[in-house]
């Protein structure tokens, strides 16, 4: 049951595929396969033809894989009347509806279809989509993404793939020549190259197709032979080694590592044990440590994804982890995570990465040591408990089974999309494509121990970016990783200036053999994974439409405040809006119980409005402060919350605070009380002062670094945004500049009138308990004595203090009417 129709093919050739002498031609490809077919040569045909029919399309270019993706709304399902009246007459057929198929859906595929059977790489729009490829690339020689990115891949074995070039710009894809609007070149050109690239790679048997539509499977399947009839079958693939049947004490592991690309290695032993530092173009202090390891689609590795439990353990928050004691005990970091950074066909890269404090970067030596002791904490306990490390596993299991089975509709154009890519992954087995890797194998041990067995500083990559890495008077606090005596090198693409050096072996002895940190211990099982999953919209008692006002059966209000009389004619809609179930003073309250997904899922949403918060830049700069000190100061202890699929989130907005929290409903309503109770005592703690409560002021001094560093990050943003941005300043009625909120973290004012705690704690107490009104609205699988419940803890931890706001005194924002050409001139 779906109202947007889409479908995917995706490609298994990527730029790994790209010919030595023309970097960017797959990318290239992707570009040209847009602008016309023998069927359609008209360039505009295909997306017109979607946009017409409310839809859209996109591709992107990966290593190993190509991926093309449209969408369709049709306004009529039953008829064809989505056929586009523009339509040359001669194709007038292809988008009549089939057996029941939407005519738009039919149309698409039929011209989408066409880029795999006839495309015709006009030579005319060589010229044009060449320069397309090069501004690509040039807009992102000021992304730090892409240059570490390419940095990385420049550092890789060059006869692997992975270092090729997979942007391409004009010159890589030209051999510096003018190809001019002819598109020939005197060496064969770029448009032969296409041609030859497409007849190689783009056959049925290198490509998968999803379609997702509202017609029967029956109906849609006539749709795609007919459509996709034409496409080349191609060669068979070839099929995979039948595996070793020795014991399972004598079987190698992870066969297909390094055995693609004429087995060569994409981070030999030379590639690694390494160490860069980097000069980023926006601020930041991260280090990033990269791990050569085998590939997720490794059949030892596909089952039982012992890469899951090792990430879920080495980025976990709780108390006595390594990012609670380094962000939350020390202040030495702002984020840590965890997980895969690169993934291919013969090898993957498993990584940790730690956003930094600038204390942190004085003491990168340091994290570093910790970072190898919890590792070997890991190990140690895999190799001593290994029934620890399977309840681990299986807790990620369970959650993964219930996130499936519970998981609600997403967006049909990502979903063909993802779908198309796992139709490749899962081609030995089609039963799994839908669960996808929702459903992991037991546990196993020895995979796992392998696994780990890489987590090593002899195999791995370790990036630092740091802003301020040419002033000498940072090298005396590192002696791990000085690099004061490499030589700054500028990488050949995007221009990252960089110097590297190995790791040594006396550190790498000190990594291995270091005494661990007794703070350091893994953590508990998780107690928030929920259990009951019942409905509320199956109890007998939940069942009525009644809106109570006041404590009285009064006129319903709905979502948009008008109301209704109980003697008036009604005819209850398909969905019904939010209805009013409470309205004392300062407080609206909306109960929305869901019949139609049947989920047992909640969202709670709370508006705090408040006129304090965006009164003046400094005023909007302390809220946004507590916003991180709060945010900073919860995750510890709501962390297994998160993983166990309840989720919070308290945001600062120039009208208020905005407090979220959904999830599985069990819990949900306990882990709202937690999070505003820790709102109104932390203020509590922060009035006391950083002289009382350090490592609270060491949290604020965090906020004030990280809020700066942002704000100032944010004059490197596109060029689109800040047109925005400049276009709100322009038209917004009192709208503060970005340069008020630097003005009160740094700079002359700033060292007039620092920013304090307990004047942060003042200001927010203000927003959150002064002159304020508040509006909430449950929805999902929550009943109305439950939301009732929400409503109670919003009037004890907000309201009971405060006076009510009137509407009239409600913040509001309004826009400046832009002058007509005459009005602008008198």
């Amino acid at each position: 049951n779906t109202d947007i129709e889409s479908a995917a093919v995706h490609v298994k050739s990527g730029h790994f595929d790209d010919p030595a002498s023309r970097a960017g031609l797959a990318h290239f490809h992707e570009h040209m396969l847009f602008l016309g077919t023998d069927k359609y040569p008209k360039e505009e045909e295909y997306e017109g033809f979607l946009s017409r029919n409310g839809g859209s399309s996109n591709a992107y270019t990966d290593m190993e894989d190509t991926n093309y993706y449209f969408s369709v709304a049709p306004l009529d399902h039953s008829s064809g009347d989505d056929n586009d009246d523009n339509d040359e007459s001669e194709n007038d057929d292809d988008t009549e509806e089939e057996d029941g198929v939407s005519a738009a859906l039919t149309g698409a595929l039929d011209r989408f279809a066409q880029f795999f059977i006839s495309p015709l790489f006009n030579p005319n729009m060589v010229q044009r989509e060449l320069k397309a490829i090069d501004s690509e690339y040039k807009n992102a020689l000021s992304s730090d993404m892409w240059r570490t990115y390419m940095l990385l891949k420049s550092s890789s074995n060059p006869k692997h793939p992975f270092s090729k070039f997979g942007c391409g710009n004009y010159d890589t894809l030209t051999n510096f020549v003018n190809v001019g609007n002819s598109g020939k070149e005197e060496d064969g050109g770029a448009r032969n190259d296409l041609i030859q690239f497409w007849q190689e790679k783009y056959t049925g048997s290198n490509m998968k197709l999803c379609v997702y539509g509202k017609a029967s499977l029956d109906e849609l399947q006539k749709v795609v032979e007919q459509t996709f009839g034409d496409v080349r079958p191609g060669l068979p693939k070839s099929t995979s080694p039948t595996p070793s049947s020795s014991s399972s004490s004598n079987k190698q592991l992870f066969t297909t590592e390094s055995t693609k690309y004429n087995n060569a290695v994409a981070f030999p032993p030379s590639s690694l044990s390494k160490i860069q530092e980097v000069i980023p173009v926006a601020e930041q202090r991260t280090i990033k440590i990269l791990f050569a390891t085998p590939p997720l689609d490794d059949e030892d590795i596909v089952d039982s994804r012992p890469y899951r439990v090792l990430s879920h353990l080495l980025g976990h928050e709780s108390v006595g982890s390594l990012h609670y004691l380094l962000c939350e005990e020390e202040g030495l970091i702002n984020d840590l995570t965890t997980g895969v950074g690169v993934d291919t066909s013969d090898f993957s890269l498993s990584s940790i990465d730690l956003s930094l404090t600038p204390k942190g970067l004085l003491k990168r030596d340091y994290i570093l040591s910790l970072v190898f002791q919890w590792i070997r904490l890991i190990k140690t306990s895999l190799s001593s408990s290994s029934d620890l490390m399977a309840q681990y596993h299986d807790e990620l299991c369970r959650i993964s089974e219930m996130n499936f089975m519970y998981r609600e509709n997403s967006d049909p154009t990502e979903y063909a999309s993802s779908v198309a890519e796992l139709m490749h992954q899962f081609e030995k087995d089609p039963s799994r494509v839908l669960c996808g890797n929702a459903l992991t194998g037991d546990y196993n041990g020895e995979v796992a121990k392998a696994f780990l067995d890489r987590f090593v500083p002899q195999n791995c990559l370790i990036t630092i970016h740091n802003s301020d890495a040419e002033k000498e008077s940072q090298e005396k606090y590192y002696v791990d990783t000085n690099l004061k005596d490499a030589a700054w090198q500028t990488e050949k693409y995007y221009g990252a200036k960089y110097r590297e050096m190995g790791i040594s072996q006396e550190v790498i002895k000190k990594w291995q053999n270091e005494p661990i940190d007794p703070r350091l211990k893994l953590p508990e099982l998780n107690q928030f994974i929920p259990t009951d999953f019942s409905l509320r919209c199956d109890d007998d008692d939940d069942n009525n439409d009644e809106v109570v006002v006041n404590g009285k059966n009064d006129n319903k209000e709905d979502a948009n405040g008008s109301s209704k009389n109980e003697d008036e004619d009604e005819s209850v809609p398909p969905f019904t809006p939010p209805k009013l179930i409470q309205r004392p003073s300062g407080l609206r309250l909306w109960h929305k119980l869901d019949t139609t997904f049947r989920v047992p899922k909640t969202h709670i949403r709370v508006h705090i409005a408040s006129p304090s918060v965006y009164r003046s830049p400094r005023s909007m700069t302390l809220n946004r402060l507590y916003q991180k000190v709060l945010n900073d100061d919860l995750n510890s202890f709501v962390y297994d919350a998160g993983v166990a699929g309840c989720n919070y989130r308290v945001t600062c907005t120039p009208t208020g605070f905005r407090i979220s929290v959904s999830g599985y409903s069990e819990k949900l309503t306990d882990l709202l009380d937690v999070v505003t109770s820790r709102m109104q005592s932390l203020l509590q703690e922060m009035k006391e002062g950083p002289g009382v409560h350090p490592a609270l002021g060491q949290k604020f001094n965090k906020a004030i670094d990280n809020l700066l560093r942002e704000t100032k990050n944010f004059r490197m943003d596109s060029p689109y945004e800040t047109a925005a941005y400049n276009g709100r300043m322009l038209m917004e009625e009192n709208a503060w500049h970005v340069d008020t909120y630097v003005a009160e973290m740094e700079g002359e004012i700033a060292e007039k009138n620092p920013l304090r705690m307990e004047e942060c704690a003042m200001a927010v107490e203000e927003s959150l308990f002064g002159r304020v009104k508040a509006e909430a609205l449950c929805m999902g699988n929550i009943n109305e004595a439950s939301a009732q419940k929400v409503g109670e803890v919003i009037e004890n931890h907000f309201l009971k203090q405060g006076v009510p706001l009137s509407d009239d005194e409600a913040p509001k924002f309004r826009s400046l009417k832009i002058p007509t050409k005459e009005e602008a001139i008198q």
